[in-house]
C-alpha cells in the first residue's frame, strides 16, 4: 500500500488567504524553514494504478495538478476512482465540486456526513446535475472494498471508526436528542488497507476525545496519520485570533494534561505522523523548539507530497 500526503494543513491552508501571522508571512515569504501547504487530504492505492482519495479539499485542483500519479493517463478520465470522507467540513468536503466533470468519482462516507452534505451543504444536489451521484455508506466497524463508480474494485479496503470530534457548524443543533451524542458518525477515522490484508494506514484528522478506542486501533497500525491541529489548547486565543480553544473546535491539543503528545506515549507500534496543522502551530516551522519537542517523542511531521508505504 502506498499512500501521498497531498495536503497537510488545517483548513485555511498555509498561507491562508486572510491571515498576516508569522507562519502565513514567512510562507508568503518563502522562508524555506515554514513550508506552504495544502488543506488537508490524502491519496491511498494498492497498486499505484488506482486510487482513492480521502477527503476533497478546495485545494483539490492544485493538489491533482502537483501529483504526477494522479495526472490522466487518456484524454479524459483520473487514476483517481473513489473519494472518502472523514466528515463533512468543508475544509473535507468542497472539493468535491471542482470534481464534477465527467460525473464524479464514487462516495464513500458515514450516513451522517451524507446528510450533511445532501440537506446542509446541499453539494449532493449540485453534483446531480452534472452526472449520477453514486453515494456509498460506510457503517463504523465494518470493512468495506472500495469500487470506483462503475462497481469495479480498486484494491483498497476502508474500516471506518467512530470519534468524537463535532458537526459541521452548519449542521450543529440538528440532533441535539440523538443519545450517540459525538459518536454518532459526524466524524471517523478509517484504517486503510489492501484488500485481503491486516496491515494498516490509521487516518484521523480530527479528534477531540484521547481515549482507549483510539490507542487500540492506533496500536494495530503499522502508520498513524493523526490529527496535529494546535500545539495548545488556548494557542489562538493567545495570539488574539479566536475566542475558541483548541476542544472547543473539536480538536485535542498536542501538548498539555490530557494533549496527543502524552496520549501517543502510551501507542506502542506505528509511526505516528501528524496532519491537519492550523497556521497558528509552531511545529511548522523545521528545526524550531516544537518541532524537537515532538521528535524526542518519536512524532513526525506531515508534509505535502510525502509519502508514505506499508
Amino acid at each position: 500500500m502506498r499512500a501521498i500526503i497531498l495536503g497537510s494543513s488545517a483548513g485555511g491552508g498555509l498561507p491562508q488567504w486572510n491571515c498576516g501571522c508569522p507562519h502565513c508571512n514567512a510562507a508568503r515569504a518563502g522562508d524555506g524553514d515554514v513550508r506552504a501547504r495544502h488543506q488537508s487530504s490524502i491519496c491511498v492505492s494498492a497498486d499505484g494504478e488506482r486510487w482513492v482519495l480521502i477527503n476533497a479539499s478546495p485545494d483539490v485542483r492544485s493538489q491533482l495538478a502537483a501529483t504526477p500519479e494522479l495526472w490522466p493517463r487518456g484524454t479524459r478520465g483520473s487514476p483517481v476512482r473513489a473519494v472518502a470522507l472523514t466528515n463533512a467540513d468543508i475544509d473535507h468536503a468542497a472539493g468535491l465540486l471542482v470534481l464534477r466533470e465527467g460525473g464524479a468519482p464514487a462516495l464513500y462516507c458515514t450516513a451522517r456526513v451524507e446528510e450533511a452534505l445532501t440537506d446542509g451543504l446541499r453539494i449532493l444536489p449540485a453534483l446531480e446535475a452534472y452526472g449520477a451521484v453514486h453515494v456509498r455508506r460506510v457503517e463504523p466497524g465494518v470493512a468495506t472494498p472500495v469500487r470506483d463508480r462503475d462497481g469495479v474494485p480498486t484494491g483498497v479496503s476502508l474500516r471506518a471508526f467512530t470519534v468524537a470530534s463535532k458537526p459541521p457548524p452548519y449542521m450543529a443543533g440538528r440532533h441535539r436528542d440523538d443519545p450517540r451524542g459525538d459518536l454518532a458518525g459526524d466524524t471517523v477515522g478509517f484504517a486503510i488497507t489492501a484488500d485481503g490484508r491486516d496491515e494498516a494506514l490509521v487516518y484521523v484528522p480530527g479528534v477531540r476525545d484521547l481515549d482507549d478506542a483510539l490507542r487500540a486501533e492506533l496500536c494495530r497500525a503499522r502508520c498513524a496519520l493523526i490529527d496535529g491541529t494546535f500545539f495548545t489548547d488556548d494557542e489562538l486565543v493567545v495570539m488574539g485570533a479566536s475566542l475558541k480553544t483548541s476542544r472547543t473546535m473539536g480538536h485535542a491539543p498536542l501538548t498539555g494534561p490530557g494533549g496527543l503528545v502524552e496520549f501517543l506515549d502510551g501507542v506502542a507500534g506505528p509511526r505516528k505522523v501528524l496532519i491537519h496543522i492550523n497556521n497558528s502551530n509552531p511545529v511548522l516551522r523545521d528545526g524550531g523548539a516544537a518541532r524537537a519537542e515532538l521528535a524526542a517523542h518519536g512524532i513526525d511531521v506531515s508534509h505535502d507530497g510525502m509519502q508514505l508505504r506499508w
